[in-house]
């Protein structure tokens, strides 16, 4: 997949995320409250950095960067689609003496999960999981 091709698809998953209505806003006790919900009716972005010392068999090291937006879309009064997308930033060591290393973005993991916008006892969502080859280099995707 073109460089170009991939970061159109990155472009549009982004403006798709970001394109939600803003709301009242919240106490904090109520967002702590959905924080704890993986379905609550609540945008974030976490970034997650794993750092793998050691890696390969030149033993060297291997960073990932995961920007994870999760966006909620009302469905109807009781129902919420919640997109939650893994977009993974690879810094990849060379394997061999000679081989260059590798930096860009990896496969794109999205969830959409369907769930009601008020909790019960128990907390649940259901849907797809897609994964979208978006690697930058095939050392940086699973082809």
């Amino acid at each position: 997949m073109s460089k170009v091709k991939s970061c159109l698809i990155i472009l549009l998953l982004l403006l798709f995320t970001a394109s939600t209505s803003l709301a009242a806003e919240p106490s904090a006790e109520e967002l702590a409250k959905q924080a704890q919900n993986p379905v609550a009716s609540l945008i974030s972005v976490p970034i997650q950095n794993n750092t793998n010392f050691d890696y390969g068999p030149l033993e060297k090291t291997q960073n990932i960067t995961n920007i994870q937006p999760a966006t909620p879309f009302s469905l109807n009064e009781d129902w919420n689609l919640i997109t939650r997308t893994i977009m993974p930033l690879i810094n990849q060591p060379e394997f061999v003496p000679g081989q260059d290393s590798k930096f860009g973005l990896g496969d794109i993991i999205l969830s959409l999960f369907v769930g009601p916008k008020e909790p019960g006892e128990v907390i649940w969502g259901a849907g797809p999981v897609f994964m979208l080859p978006t690697a930058t280099d095939d050392r940086l995707g699973s082809k």
